[in-house]
């Protein structure tokens, strides 16, 4: 009698062993049946920042594409690398910088921000450059207002050093039109595209005169 009872018992468990695993496993498997749906942000107009087909600048719209252009010249115009080659090729009359001003303009940058530059660049120091509130023209104005602000960290390889910030503003007198430069053969734009360089030099835009406020 008492080896029946522990047959049974022995079934039992053995029954509840096997039921275990199986319930076990229907959890695991539900598990990997779980529906994974991607969303994706699209935080930026520019391709390098959001997935998906680049827009074009009929998309974006003529304001905004000029806006665009603007924060970019406002980061070529002050930003800085601890790197001395950097500021060396933008003082170069085919940088970016020099494309998109006027003579005059450039050569301003060259005397006042880009000594700036070149003595954090010597000191290893980093600068990044942001517009701040909305690009506007007054009314009766032939000036652009640009709020900026920067932030440099003076010491290099530690940024738990808070940064040093600097707000200012920039008076502008901008040439905008929409579209690309039709003075360049269209060929030679794939070619300067193709090669890397800074598609920004390609639109008709250009800064003739420049006032800090």
């Amino acid at each position: 009698m008492k080896k029946i009872i522990l047959f049974f018992i022995a079934l039992f468990l053995l029954v509840l062993t096997f039921g275990t695993l199986y319930f076990t496993g229907a959890i695991y498997d539900a598990g990997r049946n779980m529906v994974i749906r991607p969303y994706f942000f699209q935080p930026n107009f520019l391709s390098e920042y959001r997935p998906g087909t680049p827009k074009t600048q009929a998309d974006i719209g003529d304001s905004k594409f000029m806006d665009l252009l603007v924060k970019k010249y406002i980061n070529e115009y002050f930003y800085a690398s601890p790197d001395p080659e950097n500021i060396a090729k933008r003082l170069r009359n085919n940088s970016i910088i020099a494309k998109l001003s006027s003579q005059k303009v450039f050569n301003e940058w060259e005397k006042t921000e880009g000594e700036i530059i070149k003595d954090l660049a010597e000191k290893k120091a980093l600068r990044i450059a942001r517009v701040l509130d909305e690009i506007y023209k007054p009314s009766n104005s032939d000036y652009w207002v640009i709020n900026y602000e920067l932030k440099t960290w003076t010491k290099p390889n530690d940024f738990s050093i808070v940064p040093e910030t600097e707000r200012g503003t920039l008076y502008m007198k901008i040439l905008y039109e929409p579209g690309m430069r039709d003075d360049v053969n269209l060929e030679l734009i794939h070619e300067y595209l193709e090669n890397g360089n800074d598609p920004a030099a390609v639109f008709k835009f250009r800064v003739i005169e420049l006032l800090k406020g």
